[in-house]
């Protein structure tokens, strides 16, 4: 895979409360690379840590408020990175989170797990673990009709009278309702070393319609000694106020003095 070379800005770990900033402009779009690009828009890197435990679906909800939070327009690049360990060798694993119909169609959208030879934490763990699920049934419901009707011409005295009939009508009808269920759970061992749920597509789209986005399978590569020993999501941010919107909120700290001798320092990341 080839690496870009990102300036790199840890905005929130994973266990921070939810930020108070609001959002700056429209919802930000997950774009491809070469659309993305088009926007003419500087790109700047961005990148948010987590912990143990963490649900996938709600990590990737916060990272685009993040990047909203900013007044981002585009992200692209948008990878779940995680630290691994094969047998001695320090790995970094990770999936991309892609627009939908931008996946080649030779990287399959199913969790598979690799060929031999490949990296122990590629292989795929199942685990059981309760979900809802919703069950829509039909069924015929009776009602009770009261109707209000007059006497007819041939009736008695008091013929133009309201009088009432009573009678019952079926018809069917759909219900819905949610129910306990057992899914299995399929992730990747490195995934599952720190209990990590991976995203829903369903339930992205489902707290944000205009999503529509594709998760490739994972790979690992061996960790650049100069990247990052966490957890992150990342991705190439277009557009609003760059890397110190992230810290609006907090005080920003008087700038240290440079030392007298002292290489020129770098700025840049190699992921």
């Amino acid at each position: 895979m080839r690496r870009s070379t990102l300036t790199l800005l840890l905005l929130l770990s994973a266990g921070c409360a939810r930020s108070t900033l609001v959002r700056q402009g429209p919802p930000v779009i997950v774009a491809t690379p070469e659309l993305a690009k088009q926007s003419g828009f500087e790109p700047w890197a961005i990148s948010m840590p987590f912990g143990h435990a963490q649900d996938g679906s709600a990590l990737v909800l916060k990272f685009l408020e993040r990047a909203e939070t900013s007044g981002a327009r585009y992200v692209s690049n948008v990878q779940v990175v995680f630290m691994a360990n094969d047998a001695g060798t320090e790995l970094e694993c990770r999936t991309h989170l892609m627009p939908e119909g931008s996946v080649p169609p030779w990287k399959a959208l199913v969790r598979t797990a690799m060929k031999a030879g490949e990296y122990a934490p590629l292989r795929l763990v199942l685990r059981p673990v309760p979900d809802m699920m919703t069950v829509c049934q039909q069924v015929v419901v009776s009602r009770t009709v009261v109707e209000a009707i007059r006497g007819g011409l041939h009736a008695p005295q008091g013929a133009f009278a309201l009088s009432t009939q009573t009678y019952t009508t079926s018809s069917p009808e759909t219900r819905c309702g949610s129910m306990p269920m057992t899914r299995i759970l399929s992730r990747y061992a490195f995934e599952d070393a720190v209990n990590y749920v991976p995203p829903r597509i369903d339930r992205l789209e489902q707290a944000r319609p205009e999503l529509k986005l594709q998760e490739t399978e994972a790979e690992c590569m061996p960790r650049d000694p100069r990247a990052p020993r966490t957890n992150r999501i990342e991705a190439l941010a277009y557009g609003g106020a760059g890397p110190r919107a992230a810290f609006l909120e907090l005080p920003m700290p008087a700038p240290a003095p440079a030392p007298v001798e002292a290489r020129e320092p770098s700025s840049q990341v190699d992921l």
